[in-house]
């Protein structure tokens, strides 16, 4: 007499509400009732089949999570019962009860059912009810990541519905608010480009402080990720060294201008006791932040000198991070040719000197000697020449911009390096004329715009 096909234990709704689901099917109604035997303490709903008709009936009928069909079986055996099972119902679990002697079968299940796993008979009670959760699991696993995509798209559906609901308020409120979200629309979506992104644009903002601008934070963030790559660290490295630098002034956004607009060298000792907290400011500031633990460390040490004479808190030699070594040469070599390291401006050959007088004492030698093989590449009197200023009438597309593009109160319009086109220009036109000013743009010389044949 053939087992009922009914969920094994479900006397009422309730008791199947939450339960995940099983089906078995066997030919043998002995080993149906076994595994009835077996599972009953599972928490899972039990249907069995005694066929293959009778499983794909029950898939149709149920939710069903996993399947578990012995090899053997009349009119359709196991392999080509999960092959209809994985094609219809790709997301259930598939398992197969397999003797030795079927091997060759088994194979086929492999390939064409996508089975889970397989079980040899006779099998292990604990085993089989262990292998049964385990594909459960598994299956939970998969449930949870599709709801978290559901959800997440059904968030950004939502999110797009509320932009569009804010634009069209903005739209309605005043053109020079239009202009500037167009910008930053564009802004954003070089944002999702790269992480990298990102955090020039932080380092941007923070750029926009007067006071902070001699410091070229970009200029050191490239020159002390060329001499990272020079030194052959790791790309990981090479990403924090980068980060740091761009972001190597943050902890002096708490310090009053007046300080900061004084070279270190002229800085009182109650004012060097203020000014050299500001690593640990920084520090302070990334290290909550999941992916820039190592930028936080090396922002805290990048003004370290070798001989135990930096700040904040005097390390010397080897215990100063290589990364924050670099830092701290590229900084000082371009401090000192702005004015924020001493009182008087080093030209570029200047600067390369002194380094090279303290090259092992107070900075690293390996990194004097690779930040002069590449300095003339960042030699301040030239490091402009391959740019020139251009006016919004007179950009074309496929121009390429040599700077960063700023609105009158310093937000990040364009990051450098973006290619203009038609619409991007329309725009810059447009933010000029409401915002009653001239934007400062500035190209490669070496762009060679190419000719607009839609008019």
């Amino acid at each position: 007499m053939h087992d009922t096909p009914e969920p094994l234990g479900a006397t009422t709704d309730n008791d199947a509400q939450g339960k995940e689901s099983v089906l078995f099917v066997d030919d043998e109604p002995r080993i149906l009732s076994s595994i009835r035997r077996l599972i009953r303490q599972l928490p899972v709903n039990a249907f069995f089949a005694e066929s293959g008709k009778d499983g794909l009936k029950i898939l149709e009928e149920n939710h069903i999570d996993l399947v578990v069909s012995d090899m053997r079986m009349p009119e359709m055996d196991g392999a080509a019962f999960l092959a209809q099972v994985k094609a219809k119902w790709p997301k259930t679990v598939r398992m197969l009860l397999t003797g030795f002697a079927d091997i060759t079968s088994t194979i086929s299940a492999l390939n064409d059912g996508g089975i889970f796993r397989y079980i040899s008979k006779p099998w292990v009670d604990e085993e089989l009810k262990e292998i049964i959760m385990e594909g459960l699991k598994t299956r939970r696993l998969e449930r949870e990541r599709d709801e978290l995509l559901l959800l997440t798209k059904r968030q950004n559906n939502e999110l797009q519905d509320l932009n569009a609901n804010l634009e069209k308020k903005v739209e309605a409120r005043t053109q020079e608010i239009q202009q500037a979200s167009d910008m930053l629309d564009l802004a954003y979506e070089e944002l999702r480009e790269s992480y990298g992104t990102f955090i020039r644009v932080f380092s941007t903002i923070l750029s926009t402080r007067e006071a902070l601008q001699k410091a070229q934070s970009q200029l050191v963030a490239d020159f002390s990720k060329k001499i990272a790559i020079g030194l052959k660290l790791k790309d990981d490295t090479v990403q924090a060294i980068y980060y740091a630098a761009l972001l190597h002034q943050l902890g002096k956004i708490s310090l009053p201008d007046h300080l900061l607009d004084k070279p270190e060298e002229l800085l009182t000792a109650n004012e060097r006791k203020q000014y050299y907290q500001y690593p640990l400011i920084g520090e302070a500031a990334l290290t909550p932040i999941g992916g820039l633990e190592k930028t936080a460390q090396l922002i805290r040490c990048h003004a370290e000198l070798n001989d135990g004479s930096g700040f904040p808190d005097g390390l010397d030699g080897k215990n100063i991070k290589p990364g924050a070594r670099i830092i701290r040469a590229v900084r000082d070599y371009i401090g000192l040719q702005t004015g924020t390291i001493s009182k008087d401006s080093y030209s570029a050959n200047q600067a390369m000197d002194y380094l090279k007088s303290q090259s092992g004492k107070k900075y690293d030698r390996a990194v004097v000697m690779c930040l002069e093989h590449y300095r003339k590449e960042f030699d301040i009197s030239s490091l402009y020449s391959h740019e020139m200023l251009i006016e919004s009438h007179a950009l074309q597309p496929n121009m390429r911009l040599a700077r960063d593009v700023l609105n009158s109160k310093g937000i990040l319009l364009i990051a450098k390096g973006h290619v203009l086109n038609a619409k991007v220009i329309e725009r810059i036109v447009g933010l000029e004329k409401v915002e009653q000013t001239k934007l400062t743009i500035h190209v490669t010389k070496e762009t060679e715009p190419v000719a607009n044949y839609d008019n």
